[in-house]
């Protein structure tokens, strides 16, 4: 016999766990704070908007569960912000970006950021949208001197773990993605651009950073696609199309005394196209001690480039730099498996510090020919070291200790 109280205990107990579990549910549930409701408009000024991103982050940020921040379809203008955190939730409200943003213009913008993201972790900010820094009027100004204020468009700073994705980024006032001071972060599908002429607009730089991955990305700027900079270790980038700009650049290193080491550089599977630079590792002269090593450029296609691998220890693009040499040391460097086309006589170059001499540079299977020869460059990547045929092409080395394998076109220098 099962008595009447032992059933209603039993269906009480089920109806409370599934309560409970009800409860759990909902408060894993995503909340989306769209920025219109905090009155955001595609016809707002830059302080409406701002001041209603900032409520709707505010918002977000404060909710103990999974949150993300919607920016609808529209052009929206808007002046500089900061997300910042820490956040109460597991992770930093997701932001997606399906509109278009668009900055006030150099002097809406005043310090050395349009649009930052600060002191948060498992950050993810995506949506197909489009963030255009407007930044023609910096660029007149940065030409004619008239101010040194070129502010990046999208600045990561203090973020552990984040993923970029699916945006377009142009005509940044400076850089277009800044990651500073971050780790584990992923760069993932995004169109950067701007004008082959606009100053100092590089696409992704990263500096003080760790485990950063930048992948499946296409970029042209007046500047490098991508620069890695001081105290950057363990840093990818693969299957990135370059061009205009001036390639892909490991520095500059050596411009500011106790600058922090770079190692653990990867650039693999790359495109570089019509750039003045392909691969390139730059230092300042007279800089103070430091190092660059264990870097790796592999498996690059290059079409039509200026100088496609450099390293150079005399950088100086302000034409008014001391004589004295670089002190920062560059060693084990690998080049391996580039081919492609060049515009200029000279191919490769190697312009190292008599103080700090660059060690164990290593070229393998180099197939470089001058722009608008019948070269195949799908050939000739034997093994055993072979010299390329007859080229009006050659290298240039100083301050090097190298060793080349495979084919050799450009002849090594050393």
């Amino acid at each position: 016999m099962i008595h009447s109280y032992g059933v209603r205990n039993g269906l009480n107990l089920a109806c409370f766990t599934c309560l409970v579990m009800c409860m759990v549910e909902f408060s894993r549930a995503e909340v989306v704070f769209d920025v219109t409701k905090y009155s955001a408009s595609p016809n707002g000024t830059a302080d409406i908007n701002s001041k209603a991103f900032l409520n709707a982050w505010d918002a977000a940020c404060a909710q103990n569960g999974s949150a993300t921040l919607v920016i609808p379809p529209g052009n929206f203008l808007v002046g500089p912000i900061s997300f910042k955190g820490p956040c109460m939730g597991p992770s930093s409200p997701r932001i997606q970006i399906h509109g278009t943003l668009k900055a006030p213009g150099l002097a809406g913008v005043p310090g050395l950021y349009w649009i930052e993201f600060r002191n948060l972790q498992k950050l993810a900010v995506d949506g197909g949208g489009v963030v255009d820094g407007q930044g023609a009027d910096a660029w007149t100004a940065a030409t004619e001197l008239k101010s040194k204020n070129r502010p990046m468009s999208l600045r990561f700073i203090n973020i552990n773990s984040g993923r970029i994705a699916d945006l377009a980024v142009q005509n940044s006032m400076g850089f277009h993605v800044a990651i500073q001071r971050s780790t584990s972060i992923t760069v993932h599908h995004l169109n950067i651009s701007a004008p082959g002429d606009s100053p100092n607009t590089d696409g992704i730089h990263v500096s003080r950073s760790s485990h950063v991955n930048l992948t499946s990305l296409t970029v042209g700027t007046g500047d490098d696609c991508i620069s890695i900079g001081p105290g950057s270790t363990n840093i990818t980038v693969f299957n990135v199309t370059c061009g205009p700009g001036h390639g892909i650049s490991v520095g500059s290193l050596g411009k500011y005394e106790n600058e922090e080491d770079v190692a653990g550089v990867r650039v693999r599977n790359c495109t570089v196209v019509g750039t003045t630079n392909g691969v390139r590792i730059k230092t300042w002269p007279g800089s103070p001690p430091s190092a660059a090593s264990d870097i790796t450029f592999e498996d690059i296609v290059m079409h039509n480039v200026t100088r496609p691998i450099i390293i150079d220890q005399v950088y100086c693009p302000v034409h008014n730099c001391t004589t004295l040499p670089s002190h920062v040391k560059i060693r084990d460097v690998a080049f391996r498996r580039i081919r492609g086309t060049t515009n200029s006589p000279v191919a490769v170059t190697f312009s190292c510090s008599p103080e700090a001499p660059c060690q164990n540079v290593q070229l393998q299977d180099i197939n470089l020919d001058s722009a608008g020869t019948d070269s195949d460059l799908g050939s000739g990547l034997d093994s055993d070291l072979v010299f390329g045929a007859s080229t009006n092409i050659t290298s240039s080395c100083s301050n090097v200790l190298g060793s080349a394998f495979g084919m050799q076109k450009p002849h090594p220098c050393f």
